[in-house]
């Protein structure tokens, strides 16, 4: 190899190592962004407020105790206003990835050490997979926005949640359009976050097999997650 081809492998080498500083610093930065938005959601919760206003009154009775009451009230009544939602500097929705890190951990209530589920459930699903891992049912109503704020490792879609009885009763059967609709914006969301998409149990309806999955299981134990 001659002088100038290795000066100029030396510089492709340079260049690379680079744009991994860059990325990762980007990276970095992202997190720490979400971390501050976070930190300032829990710093507005009522919770933390409530806490505030009692420990103050037990630290100086005499001064405060007389206003704990006044004060409880006026956070009561509060506790129902709107916050702005947040938003990012690009403009672009937010998508909180998987909790990942030591840091992350601290930020969500129970943080749970094995595997973390949430599904589209039947009563017989949700009962046999909470025997190995964490359930959070997901229902029609509310499904996108439970799952946007969970620390949750895959999505497990059962294949009997449309039996009559439950309340994904009739997916997957025709002319279900608000199931159909609730479960497509499940699988954009799940899919955004790199979350695995596990269709579960035998003979599912055709409406539900011939959707993309990353994977279908029967027993719980093929879908412990890689940590």
């Amino acid at each position: 190899m001659s002088d100038a081809e290795a000066v100029r492998s030396d510089v492709h080498k340079a260049n690379r190592q680079a744009a991994r500083l860059r990325a990762a610093l980007r990276e970095r930065e992202t997190r720490v962004q979400e971390l501050e938005r976070r930190l300032e959601a829990l710093e507005a919760s009522t919770t933390v407020q409530f806490g505030r206003l009692v420990a103050g009154a037990a630290r100086n009775p005499r001064r405060r105790g007389t206003r704990l009451p006044k004060e409880l009230y006026r956070l009561w009544r509060k506790r129902n206003a709107p916050t702005a939602a947040p938003t990012s500097a690009d403009g672009e929705r937010i998508v909180i990835d998987q909790v990942e890190r030591p840091e992350d951990r601290l930020l969500v209530a129970n943080p749970c050490d094995g595997p973390v589920i949430a599904g589209i459930l039947g009563a017989r699903a949700a009962a046999t997979l909470g025997r190995h891992a964490k359930v959070i049912p997901l229902y029609p109503h509310d499904a996108t926005v439970a799952l946007s704020t969970a620390d949750v490792d895959m999505l497990v879609v059962d294949a009997a949640a449309g039996e009559p009885g439950g309340p994904w009763a009739y997916l997957g059967f025709p002319g279900m359009y608000d199931r159909d609709r609730a479960l497509d914006d499940v699988r954009r969301l799940a899919a955004a976050r790199g979350l695995p998409l596990v269709l579960w149990g035998e003979e599912p309806p055709a409406t539900l097999a011939n959707l993309h999955w990353d994977a279908t299981a029967t027993t719980p134990g093929a879908l412990a997650p890689a940590r």
